[in-house]
């Protein structure tokens, strides 16, 4: 049966009759022309392009080189070594995995939006209102649930070289999935002790490590548009003697430092700002609602300003094959929102179930223009001579400090 809020007719809104359903489907359309109002934006908004959806599962994308070198390219264990091409350029061949998720409502639910509906005694706009909140919560959830997704991969990979990884841990009800974007080696960076509060005030001075890592790319023709790091780490380097040194001289280095102070300093070292990510998302373990975050907070990433990739949809399987039941909305950007009813005829649970689904991937087609350093969880180990900071190589061949 398709869904339940077909039933719900002869409501008013602004003077005009109220479809529910197609009120919703004008929203989504909307959202898709990148009006923000409805849904918030993500960061695979700010950082990725959407592309069409595409019938075939594999994503296409077009990997820039920043030096002579050729970069391996990512393919599948299966999969057969691509073939260069003379201008530089690879193309990017990966799957693109399914994701999606279900919201059930149970039938005392219904049963409640029907006394509502049919209750006399309440006016027409608290009716629109209570029957609006329901929907409107379940197609959110579903729609925002699988963009999540395209976050926590792009957000992964860029603390953590260049590797997005789903385990029963960060994915419990899915499958292992792994994403790595071979991030060149030398883009991989460990800081020259970890940033403990102890390093962070005599050992290591943050501006003047930035400074020196934004000079050695830029020489090889890489900009950073901004710094990425967790809130927590943010506030311990505002706040560390060095940066308080900087913004207030020896006579007053005890005074906190403000954003806009600390910002001015960063500015005036040619440092780009620094973003805090305080993503959080919920999963669903054995029926219990957790969180989980998919930055790495021992990680900071340098990028490019603004885009630095492409979100690559394929088609879903539903659109190809629609069944009759099933009352079906498209969002955009390759996502797909089902509503349909279940109970006897079924054999299942009476209720109504709201899916969220679709093919997507980010491929970050700038890669190799992004920076991932290490800065805590490591043991102190000897800089080469000559280094500021290490490569991950570097480190793995350093001996151990003391």
């Amino acid at each position: 049966m398709t869904s339940i809020y077909t039933n719900f007719t002869g409501l008013f809104k602004e003077g005009k009759p109220l479809d529910f359903l197609a009120t919703w489907q004008k929203a989504f359309e909307k959202a898709s022309e990148r009006e923000k109002s409805l849904f918030e934006e993500t960061y695979s908004d700010r950082w990725f392009d959407y592309n069409p959806p595409q019938m075939s599962l594999t994503a296409q994308g077009v990997m820039g080189k920043y030096r002579l070198r050729f970069m391996a390219s990512v393919i599948g264990n299966e999969s057969p070594t691509p073939l260069r091409r003379a201008d530089g350029f690879d193309v990017w061949l990966k799957e693109i995995p399914r994701v999606g998720h279900k919201f059930f409502m149970p039938v005392d639910v219904h049963r409640k939006l029907v006394e509502v509906y049919e209750n006399p005694r309440l006016t027409n706009a608290a009716k629109v209102r209570a029957i609006e909140k329901t929907l409107k919560m379940d197609m959110q959830d579903a729609y925002l649930g699988v963009k999540d997704v395209m976050d926590n991969i792009a957000l992964q990979a860029l603390s953590n070289n260049g590797v997005a990884r789903f385990t029963e841990i960060n994915n419990p009800q899915g499958r292992e999935y792994e994403v790595d974007y071979e991030m060149d080696e030398a883009n991989k960076l460990v800081a020259p002790l970890p940033f403990t509060a102890e390093n962070l005030a005599s050992g290591v001075n943050f501006i003047l490590l930035m400074s020196q890592i934004i000079s050695d790319f830029k020489e090889k023709g890489i900009e950073f548009g901004e710094i990425l790091m967790s809130q927590e780490l943010y506030f311990k380097i505002r706040m560390s003697e060095p940066v308080r040194l900087m913004v207030h001289g020896n006579d007053r280095k005890a005074k906190n430092v403000t954003a806009d102070q600390f910002n001015e300093l960063l500015s005036s070292n040619e440092i780009p700002p620094i973003t805090t990510v305080t993503r959080r998302m919920g999963i669903d373990k054995d029926g219990q609602r957790l969180s989980t975050t998919p930055w790495n907070a021992d990680f900071i990433a340098l990028k490019p300003a603004g885009k630095i990739g492409e979100i690559q949809p394929s088609i879903e399987d539903s659109e190809l094959l629609p069944e009759p039941n099933v009352t079906y909305f498209n969002p955009g950007n390759g996502v797909r929102i089902a509503k349909w009813v279940t109970g006897e005829s079924t054999n299942q649970k009476s209720g109504e179930t709201t899916q969220g689904s679709g093919r997507l991937l980010p491929i970050i087609t700038e890669i190799n223009a992004i920076v991932c350093m290490q800065v805590r969880g490591f043991e102190p180990k000897v800089l080469p001579e000559g280094a500021n900071y290490f490569t991950q190589e570097t480190y793995e061949a350093a001996l151990p400090a003391g």
